[in-house]
């Protein structure tokens, strides 16, 4: 029998190689997915599978080379895992974006049945939301 922490070493193995199948196929189909900031910036709060769509568009738009992911550590019990994540990107029009986040995932029967996620939300709102530098007038 699979470990949570191997789970959630999976699962953040799957997403640093952008392997949406692996994503999805240790989730249960109702896995709750929440971002920090509510309220305060388009995709803070609960997400529908259109808006995490919408969110790995942009990412996927605005930061061509993709986001280099690195554990840098992990706490795990027989229900939660918990995952310091350090991400570094570089956006098309040069700006960085560099964040610590935080992963707590809940699990269901050894599949992650909540993802809330933990960051910096200011950066992540004006370099994912806000125009490009070539954009601002």
């Amino acid at each position: 029998m699979t470990g949570i922490r191997e789970i959630a070493e999976n699962y953040f193995n799957a997403m640093k190689a952008g392997d949406f199948n692996t994503m999805y196929n240790l989730k249960t189909p109702d896995c709750v997915y929440w971002l920090s900031g509510e309220g305060s910036w388009p995709f803070g709060g609960y997400q529908t599978h259109e808006n995490q769509a919408k969110l790995w568009g942009i990412v996927a738009d605005r930061f061509p080379a993709g986001m280099k992911m690195k554990l840098q550590a992990i706490t795990a019990d027989e229900h939660r895992a918990a995952l310091h994540v350090h991400i570094r990107g570089t956006r098309t029009d040069g700006r960085i974006y560099e964040n610590n986040v935080m992963l707590l995932l809940t699990f269901t029967d050894n599949l992650i049945s909540g993802l809330y996620e933990y960051l910096d939300t200011i950066m992540v709102n004006e370099l994912f939301c806000g125009p490009l530098d070539h954009e601002k007038n």
